[in-house]
């Protein structure tokens, strides 16, 4: 494998996907990397939803030329074009070979998909990886059939064991399915589902101690489960008080309480599955679970209180997963698999989770005088102030290389005091969100433990922790009704070394070592991406004080600010309305529906059909009714 340039790219290129506006592929990324010998560098991450706008970005490319042209722009900060890459992975109509997802023995059993996310875990340590022992679990939805067309034939969900870098694979279960059918039934995304569950005090009386297992994205197991769940809450009054469960909290909705006990079921059996996963890894493999790391990635790996329940019942070394669990890992995971496959041994260590975007414009963008009439004025950077601010009201920090994954991580945030409940209402306020959404903290490593009940490391925000009740009142803002929190931990070394000095200082001057953060982006909207965004953000919203790469910016005038929407993301790649309507007529003319659609591309492998002929679009659209109801 020669030195040099490689790029992991999990994007879709087809032409029908991009007219109709869907894609297999979800939270679509391009990651760029350095091999100098042993040593792997992943030298940046670009997540499309920051450049489009497109949440969870799930549209496909047009065509070849169009994704080329993009990835050009993207490497063109480092003088690079894709005719650079010694290799492309991860897309077909991109790549110079299919040797990097060709694979033997017990692994060719498993989707790939699925093995991506494995290695998107369980490798981003690779002196972890070679020198201890790990059980790793991809715990996602389901794979796509991009590289893979019988994907949905393998094991969907993969475990394994890692021993000294040798590693066995398994088939596991995943509850991630339930938590897709909860989102498509309430209407609601799965982490407003999961404060949902812990907020209300509504609860559903159940005897029974049954565990389901969740193989493959279609589990009629699965689906027979929920469906159950929501029938026994549906019919629920204030009459089967005290005899089917417990009462409706009086401060949520009737709606609302009913989410609520159905969520509460759905993190109980997914915290079952996901214990019996582990319990039968130790039926099979002798392992010392002190000596042995915790790996998981998949979008499952969101939830929180489920990382820290296995935690601290099996009593694991410590807690491996990379920012970007979710599919905005794939082309990580596609990335460390490749190398492994290829070189068997190699170096690399995922150091932060800042190898996003950076383009530190603020001062130019002040000086061509667009927003002079909303600049009250600018000044340097310095603790004091920023410290003053925080107490005042929450402010927008942009700092440095933005996060990669879905979660704010100390350089796209809104910033506030912790100490008063106000700061959470505000902030729920600007971020239009349900009142009882909890902000998460970002909170100084060497103090965890005088105020999280049973905490260790944390700093991508994947574990939740009590807050000890001496502690209670002084943090009110980022407790979840049951008076836990999501948290980060932050640490001189390796984390984020300003944030650190300002929650050090943000300490010494109120005595608590925490502040709140969260993503600084509208409902609907990705994380905000650059600092004329932010600017945007900061005047819709009303925040008056701002943090841009090292200065400090106060705004002023901001009802004559008329823009109502965030700003246009740069990247563009929908084709025109006229193009769209030729491309319809001539590969669409019986107007198949886009369930129908969908069914086509997700299953062209396994079935041959002609969109042109009328009797293979009237089954097409019969097909993709029944898709619609499963």
């Amino acid at each position: 494998m020669k030195d040099g340039y490689y790029l992991a790219a999990y994007i879709e290129i087809n032409k029908l996907c991009n007219v109709y506006e869907v894609s297999q592929r979800h939270d679509q990324n391009i990651s760029l990397w350095k091999k100098d010998g042993e040593n792997i560098q992943l030298i940046h991450y670009w997540e499309l939803e920051r450049l489009t706008g497109i949440k969870k970005h799930s549209l496909a490319f047009y065509d070849v030329e169009q994704a080329i042209s993009l990835i050009n722009q993207l490497l063109s900060i480092y003088d690079l074009t894709i005719e650079n890459m010694n290799d492309i992975w991860g897309t077909p109509e991109l790549q110079k070979n299919n040797e990097y997802y060709l694979r033997k023995g017990e692994v060719s059993k498993h989707a790939y998909h699925s093995i991506c996310h494995l290695f998107s875990a369980i490798m981003i340590d690779t002196q972890k990886f070679f020198n201890s022992n790990i059980i790793g679990m991809s715990v996602d939805l389901g794979s796509d059939n991009i590289i893979e067309a019988d994907a949905k034939s393998k094991y969907e969900y993969s475990g394994c064991v890692v021993r000294q870098g040798q590693i066995k694979y398994f088939s596991i279960s995943s509850p991630a399915l339930l938590w897709i059918l909860a989102k498509s039934y309430f209407n609601m995304q799965e982490g407003s589902l999961m404060a949902l569950a812990s907020a209300s005090t509504s609860n559903l009386y159940v005897d029974d101690d049954i565990v389901i297992e969740i193989k493959d994205s279609n589990s009629t197991e699965a689906i027979e489960y929920f469906n159950n769940i929501c029938k026994k809450v549906e019919k629920l009054t204030e009459d089967d008080a005290g005899i089917l469960f417990n009462g409706f909290d009086s401060r949520f909705s009737l709606e609302d309480n009913k989410a609520s006990m159905v969520m509460k079921e759905i993190q109980k059996m997914s915290m079952k599955i996901m214990d019996q996963n582990i319990t039968k890894v130790l039926q099979n493999y002798d392992l010392n679970l002190s000596e042995t790391y915790f790996a998981v990635a998949g979008g499952f790996a969101l939830n929180c209180p489920t990382n820290s329940y296995l935690m601290n019942k099996f009593k694991f070394k410590d807690f491996i997963a990379p920012p970007c669990v979710s599919d905005c890992g794939q082309s990580l995971g596609i990335a460390l698999y490749t190398f492994y496959k290829k070189l068997n041994k190699f170096n690399f260590k995922l150091e932060n989770p800042y190898y996003g975007n950076c383009k530190k414009m603020i001062y130019e963008i002040l000086k061509k005088g667009k927003y002079n009439k909303f600049i009250k004025s600018v000044s340097e950077f310095n603790l004091k102030d920023i410290v003053e601010d925080i107490k005042y009201s929450p402010i927008i920090w942009i700092n440095g290389r933005s996060e990669i994954g879905p979660r704010a991580l100390g350089n796209r945030s809104i910033l506030a005091d912790p100490r008063y409940i106000k700061s959470k209402d505000k902030i729920n306020e600007i971020k239009k969100r349900q009142w009882w959404r909890p902000v998460a903290p970002i909170v100084l490593e060497e103090d965890v433990n005088e105020w999280f009940i049973d905490a260790y490391a944390s700093p991508f925000m994947l574990n939740t922790f009590k807050v000890k009740e001496d502690q209670l009142n002084k943090v009110p803002a980022i407790l979840h009704l049951d008076n836990s929190a999501r948290i980060q931990t932050i640490n001189r070394e390796e984390g984020n070394l300003t944030i650190y000095k300002i929650i050090k200082a943000f300490k010494d001057d109120t005595g608590v070592p925490i502040i709140c953060n969260t993503s600084l982006n509208d409902k609907g909207e990705p994380i905000i991406n650059t600092e004329e965004e932010a600017i945007n953000f900061a005047l819709r919203k009303g925040i008056k004080v701002g943090y841009f790469n090292g200065f400090r910016v106060e705004f002023f005038n901001h009802n004559l600010y008329l823009m109502e929407k965030p700003l246009e993301r740069p990247i563009k790649i929908q084709i025109s309305k006229k193009e769209k309507i030729n491309y319809i007529k001539e590969t669409n003319p019986h107007n198949i529906p886009i369930n129908g659609l969908i069914f086509y591309m997700v299953y062209k492998s396994k079935y041959t059909f002609d969109l042109k002929k009328k009797d293979d679009a009237r089954m097409l659209t019969l097909l993709g009714k029944k898709l619609l109801t499963i």
